[in-house]
């Protein structure tokens, strides 16, 4: 299965006098949990609406194998912060939506529904209306709609950015549980090093002005959380703490200078 890539991707805006993406290298894997961390203003929006084609490109390319991405499709779908639900729907009906928008037909979407229900823990809440559900829940349907439609990558902008830490965490397994059951790539973006850091396959380290990538590492908490290491024991790990503070000293090392006007 292909990866997606961007080859030397910049991104203008009109009326701005410097890009908010400048050279964008980046390989994504498709089998991956790609995490994009960096202060505000650095256009790691910027870079998840170009994957999902939603932002067009001033230079570059961006491909998903030998297909170029210009547009939206269906194999990227886009799980945001706000969750962005239906409140006039079900739960079910929120999650059978693209279904619904690709012509599957009803029973065939009631399965696929009930399918991933279960696999982000929400078996029992079909019938349940979204102002019944907690921001946790909300954001689990959320994904729920996602996989669905067997989208090839899920994009997430910031989606636990508005959760208290336990919920958070909870979500945080959720991703991991996912990325080991589907055939799904993850490219998420956060501005929490932790978060980063226990879920990251590979860990992409972003500045502004204009936005460009200063560090790709590969950390190996996630797959340690699969074995079986809690979020405790992998946090107050050595390996955990030294990986942390040498994020936080790049992330802080930026000439506050450069900060302009966030984007």
């Amino acid at each position: 299965m292909s990866d997606l890539s961007l080859q030397q991707v910049s991104v203008q805006y009109e009326g701005q006098a410097a890009p908010t993406l400048q050279n964008i290298s980046l390989n994504i894997p498709h089998d991956g949990i790609t995490v994009i961390l960096g202060p505000s203003g650095c256009g790691k929006t910027t870079l998840l609406n170009v994957l999902a084609g939603f932002v067009p490109i001033n230079a570059g390319e961006v491909r998903d194998g030998d297909k170029y991405i210009n547009a939206p499709a269906a194999d990227r779908t886009v799980v945001f912060q706000d969750d962005a639900l239906m409140p006039w729907l079900n739960v079910q009906e929120n999650v059978e939506l693209g279904l619904k928008i690709q012509n599957v037909p009803a029973q065939q979407r009631s399965a696929i529904a009930k399918q991933v229900l279960q696999q982000v823990n929400l078996s029992g809440a079909e019938e349940k209306q979204i102002w019944e559900l907690s921001g946790g829940m909300r954001q689990r349907v959320g994904i729920a709609r996602a996989l669905a439609v067997r989208s090839k990558y899920l994009l997430m902008d910031e989606p636990f950015g508005a959760l208290d830490a336990f919920t958070r965490e909870q979500m945080q397994d959720l991703v991991l549980d996912l990325w080991q059951q589907n055939q799904t790539g993850f490219f998420l973006i956060t501005h929490d090093i932790e978060e980063a850091l226990v879920l990251a396959t590979q860990l992409v380290l972003m500045a502004p002005f204009p936005g460009r990538i200063i560090d790709e590492i590969e950390p190996p908490f996630s797959r340690q959380r699969r074995a079986g290491k809690s979020f405790r024991q992998i946090k107050s790990d050595s390996a955990f703490i030294d990986m942390r503070e040498y994020l936080f000293t790049r992330l802080n090392a930026q000439d506050p200078a450069l900060y302009e006007v966030s984007i």
